[in-house]
């Protein structure tokens, strides 16, 4: 499976999107991150092939081949490669599924319209087009909170939007950076921090095990949250 994460606006959650949801379940994928501004997904530990977005003839070259790819690109580089996507002709069918994650900011849902509309305009159909709502609270109703990305999914039909393709606010995914391991890896550690800190001879190993002890409870949360989100998509 391909999958291209995108949305004209930035801030949305597209690398950890890419690099948290979607690599460690897609089977032997390689990552990509087209960007030319903000950190990619290696900031947050998921080793990628940095390529700018006026390289996609470089890029469609090394997708062809591959099974299974998550092209994350940039929010400064997305016009561009829609545009080029756009002169190699059916280049966009290289990949299975357009990923596009919206927060509930009424700037980033306006710039959310337009990511979608632009793939519409490719001939890209609905069931290739997922939106993921990211960084809600626990407390929220999505449908409220995003109520202009339902409405235009039921009036469009243009994209899919599925009310349980939720990623909740999770502090989790600002601590990771502090570590650079990823969600999956957190949770696969099999270490016994808790016995470790009754060994443990000196202060910074103790604060660590503490620091450990939190951070797998947030993530076995999380990654239980991206299982279910990931299986709703596709």
């Amino acid at each position: 499976m391909k999958v291209a994460v995108m949305n004209f606006s930035g801030n949305v959650g597209k690398t950890m999107v890419a690099g948290q949801l979607l690599k460690p379940r897609i089977a032997g994928a390689r990552m990509f991150s087209i960007e030319s501004i903000n950190a990619g997904a290696d900031a947050d530990g998921v080793e990628v092939e940095k390529m700018r977005g006026r390289k996609f003839g470089d890029l469609m070259n090394e997708l062809i081949p591959l099974d299974a790819a998550i092209v994350d690109v940039g929010a400064s580089n997305v016009e561009p490669f829609l545009n080029l996507m756009q002169q190699y002709n059916g280049s966009q069918e290289e990949f299975d599924y357009f990923v596009v994650p919206v927060v509930k900011e009424k700037k980033v849902q306006a710039d959310t319209i337009n990511t979608i509309r632009a793939l519409q305009n490719l001939g890209i159909k609905k069931k290739r087009i997922l939106m993921v709502f990211n960084r809600v609270d626990m407390e929220e109703e999505v449908t409220d909170e995003f109520a202009p990305m339902f409405g235009l999914a039921k009036s469009e039909q243009s994209f899919t939007a599925h009310e349980k393709a939720v990623i909740y606010a999770n502090e989790v995914f600002e601590r990771l950076k502090a570590v650079g391991k990823s969600v999956s890896e957190i949770t696969a550690d099999k270490t016994d921090y808790r016995a470790r800190l009754r060994e443990a001879k000196d202060e910074d190993e103790k604060a660590m095990c503490v620091r450990m002890v939190a951070l797998k409870r947030l993530a076995i949360t999380a990654n239980k949250n991206l299982d279910d989100v990931y299986a709703t998509l596709f």
